[in-house]
């Protein structure tokens, strides 16, 4: 992940995890492919030898050769082509199954992640892994069998020229071993850069889809400029490393064709003198001059193989790092016996919570929340009221003290136990791709589509849901879906009751809604939290009113605790934001419960009062 300590791995161990991890399953297929490359490579490397025989045979005026001759060259550059063909289309198979299989790996890790880890990169730039590095690493995988290929053709070649003339050979060999040298400083370079890059595409996908989300309130503040001087500076960055990426590519290709060039020119300048010697004839020079132009393509791709081995390394390191986030939050054993849930009572005892940056969110925190109860948890942003929410379930886990669910510490519980007590309404309420049935019955798979109706209409959402086009078979596109706040809350609120879970979330559900939607939903709420254990999240005062316990959060401590009425009658923070929402002067007594209106008569609402009480 991009804030954890960076785990640098050699080709070799980046390459043998992804062979052991995830392509050993393929070896006997994989394996015939290697047949493959040694046919490619001795039909290569055979093409040389056999212009030999074929010069020495015009050589002695052996007619035959019009009939073999052809014939030969046929048959090598055919089984060549054919074995070439097969061997990409079966091992490019075979990758594009890994990818698949990692990708699977990828979203599962993800989905199963501590939430500490997800923070700590952009969803957008977590996105880039499945498309950028994953397609990275399966196209230098395929670059990596294109070198083994590679290399097969340059040995089998050299061991042809050695048979032609051994010492001849063993110079032209070394200047090309002596080309490789610069190679590998070249290669460091490239996987630098390749780093470099793959995270900046990730900053990219970040910084567009930012963009994009957020482009009504770009264009109603005229931030257009802004953004577009942001993205062209990512765009910038971005092309600027590709560029000199590309550079540093390009440089091994021109190094190996002087070799190439330098091996020829010193083959022409020994020949004459290795013909007088009679160490080889005019047949055998045809034949190493060949063999040259055989061997120069292969060094050639060997060269451009590290380079993009190399760029596939950093692609897995990216992968493998997301693969090896450890989870602190570990699954405890307590299970409920089939058919039993929780009571519902929840204690804090002694609670702290500090975020893995440092923050601390939660101090010193107890609070007894007897079953059947309505809590509700008011103050300021920041005051710690979500990160309560979030360790109720697990998301995260309190850094001191704990929380106990009937006694019993909830690090016991298995997470899927611990879970399946707990419904959540948020004021995002999230819906899913497929249908509107499927959506509500998320909560309990196993419910029949008569429980998914009547959970429904208990939250006020049978009604719309009939009206739509296929009822509640409509397919739910959430990218594209027309559902107003009001209905996409029904559904999850109509899910929630359908869990049927005894503690029940509420995280400020009615916040985005107009008045009549409001209503509605507070009706439909009203019957989920009967008989549960409710934990409320409000700003909105006038919804907790009737709570059975308001608890006041302020920098990480409970500041107050009581019912309405006992609040009101203390001079603290709760009196202070019921009196500025209904833009009262401060008072001991009970205020009434009612807006206030401005000297013109007209309606002050709540927002507008703290508006102007902040001078906005």
């Amino acid at each position: 992940m991009a804030k954890h300590k960076k785990n640098e791995r050699s080709a070799r161990a980046a390459y043998g995890r992804l062979w052991r991890d995830w392509m050993r399953p393929y070896k006997w297929i994989l394996g015939f492919t290697v047949l493959l490359m040694a046919i490619v490579a001795a039909a290569s490397a055979g093409y040389a030898k056999f212009i030999e025989y074929i010069i020495d045979a015009f050589t002695v005026g052996d007619e035959s050769v019009a009939i073999w001759g052809p014939l030969g060259v046929i048959a090598l550059t055919v089984s060549r082509g054919l074995s070439q063909y097969f061997r990409v289309i079966i091992q490019n198979k075979v990758l594009s199954q890994v990818q698949s299989d990692m990708q699977d790996k990828m979203f599962k890790s993800l989905v199963n992640m501590d939430l500490r880890h997800l923070l700590a990169e952009a969803p957008a730039a977590l996105a880039s892994r499945f498309s950028s590095d994953i397609e990275l690493s399966r196209q230098a995988t395929m670059e990596v069998f294109v070198g083994i290929t590679a290399i097969f053709t340059l040995a089998a070649t050299f061991g042809v020229m050695l048979s032609i003339d051994w010492a001849m050979s063993l110079g032209l060999i070394l200047i090309f071993a002596l080309a490789f040298g610069p190679v590998g400083i070249i290669g460091s370079r490239v996987r630098q850069l390749s780093s470099r890059t793959q995270s900046e595409i990730a900053t990219m996908t970040e910084s567009v889809n930012e963009g994009l989300a957020g482009i009504r309130m770009v264009r109603t503040y005229q931030l257009e400029d802004r953004m577009l001087r942001n993205a062209h500076t990512v765009f910038r960055t971005l092309y600027q490393l590709r560029l000199s990426l590309t550079k540093w590519q390009s440089s091994v290709s021109p190094m190996l064709e002087i070799a190439a060039g330098l091996a020829v020119a010193a083959l022409l300048y020994l020949v004459n003198w290795r013909i007088k010697s009679g160490a080889i004839d005019l047949a055998g020079f045809l034949g190493l001059l060949t063999a040259l132009g055989v061997a120069t393509n292969p060094a050639q791709k060997i060269g451009n193989t590290y380079s993009r081995a190399l760029q596939g390394v950093a692609a897995l390191e990216r992968i493998f790092n997301l693969f090896d986030a450890k989870n602190v939050i570990r699954d405890g054993k307590f299970e409920y016996p089939k058919g039993e849930k929780a009571e519902g009572r929840i204690s804090f005892e002694n609670v702290g919570f500090v975020y893995p940056d440092g923050y601390e969110a939660l101090k010193d925190i107890n609070l007894e929340i007897e079953k059947g109860k309505t809590f509700a948890f008011v103050g300021r942003s920041g005051a710690g009221k979500t990160t309560i929410f979030n360790l109720l379930p697990r998301l995260f886990d309190a850094t001191a003290g704990a929380i106990k669910l009937d006694g019993r510490d909830i690090r016991d519980f298995t997470l899927s136990a611990l879970r399946d007590q707990i419904s959540v309404v948020s004021q995002d309420s999230v819906l899913l791709k497929g249908t509107v049935l499927e959506n509500i019955a998320f909560g309990r798979p196993a419910a029949t589509r008569q429980e998914c109706i009547e959970a429904a209409k208990a939250a006020s959402a049978n009604e719309f849901i009939e009206n739509l086009k296929d009822g509640y078979d409509t397919l739910i596109d959430p990218s594209q879906s027309a559902f107003s706040g009001g209905e996409r809350q029904r559904i999850s609120i109509a899910r929630a009751i359908l869990r049927n879970a005894p503690i029940l979330l509420l995280d400020e559900p009615t916040s985005a809604l107009d008045a009549e939607s409001e209503a509605s939903i507070r009706d439909a709420l009203s019957r989920l939290s009967e008989d549960r254990t409710t934990l409320v999240i409000a700003h909105r005062l006038s919804t907790i009113m009737h709570a059975d316990q308001i608890v006041v959060m302020d920098r990480g401590i409970v500041s107050q605790l009581g019912t309405h009425e006992e609040l009101l009658k203390q001079q603290g923070i709760y009196s202070d934001l019921y009196n500025l929402q209904f833009n009262m002067a401060p008072t001991r007594t009970r205020s009434p419960r009612t807006p206030s209106f401005t000297s013109n008569g007209k309606w002050t609402s709540p927002l507008s009062a703290l508006a102007k009480r902040f001078g906005l």
